[in-house]
């Protein structure tokens, strides 16, 4: 490797699975002290000590909730003195395999105003949370890159998942916000758009296989994302090659949004 995050402290939520995981062992790996942050505090510990407790740390914390937020950047800066990257990757789909049933997303006028809200707190208001909570240091410092994770679900190609859609849209125009008013002060800010990544979060795509070969017939590149694709196109805006990126939204999806 590189080395080049080298010296550089990161959060990444939702980091004990997936896409999160990848980038943390990907981060440390170009040398980087990485705090893993998850709801599930015991997946976070085992991704840690799989990792290396000297390179990484495990941080519980519910990224929708703002006293758990501030109470888990508080451990960081604490341990590491200060945040050079956020990876805002946590998110959640809200849908399963099956028949439908109203504790999951849909359309509109099927899905509960608090099916609504928890699919907006979780995708959208914990991007604003941590950002709100971790940028302060950064500008401080004069220096950081955050890294939000959208979706081709939200600005690009829409989908069933309507609070799915709302949320995501809401993290492209938030980290462009966030750019244009954070820039003057070093910080950097950017998002991700993937497509269909083959994690945990869509175990319940996943296992129509007729389906997923079918989306994969429709990507350019002729198959679906692993985690570690996502993963590397962090590294290059967490890194300083992406140093004069700010604003930026990074289609990472095989091919899928030119041909719809």
């Amino acid at each position: 490797m590189t080395g080049r995050l080298d010296s550089k402290i990161a959060i990444i939520t939702g980091a004990a699975h997936g896409q999160g995981l990848a980038a943390a062992r990907i981060f440390v790996e170009e040398g980087a002290k990485v705090a893993i942050f998850d709801i599930d505090g015991e997946a976070a510990e085992k991704a840690a000590a799989d990792i290396g407790q000297s390179a990484a740390i495990a941080v519980q914390c519910d990224v929708s909730d703002s006293t758990s937020v501030q109470s888990a950047i508080d451990q960081v800066k604490n341990r590491f003195g200060r945040i050079d990257v956020l990876h805002n990757n946590a998110g959640a789909a809200f849908r399963k395999g099956g028949e439908w049933d109203e504790s999951q997303d849909g359309f509109t006028l099927d899905i509960t105003e608090e099916l609504f809200d928890k699919s907006i707190a979780v995708n959208l208001k914990s991007v604003f949370l941590m950002s709100k909570y971790v940028i302060p240091s950064m500008i401080e410092q004069g220096s950081g890159s955050v890294i939000n994770v959208s979706s081709l679900a939200g600005p690009i190609t829409g989908s069933s998942s309507h609070a799915y859609c709302a949320a995501k849209a809401g993290v492209v125009g938030l980290t462009r916000a966030l750019a244009l008013g954070y820039g003057p002060k070093g910080v950097r800010v950017n998002a991700i758009c993937p497509g269909l990544v083959e994690t945990p979060l869509v175990e319940h795509i996943l296992s129509n296989k007729e389906w997923v070969d079918s989306f994969a017939q429709g990507a350019a590149l002729r198959r679906i994302a692993q985690p570690d694709d996502m993963a590397k196109v962090a590294l290059f805006l967490a890194s300083d090659d992406s140093s004069y990126m700010t604003g930026s939204i990074v289609t990472v999806d095989g091919g899928v949004s030119i041909r719809n």
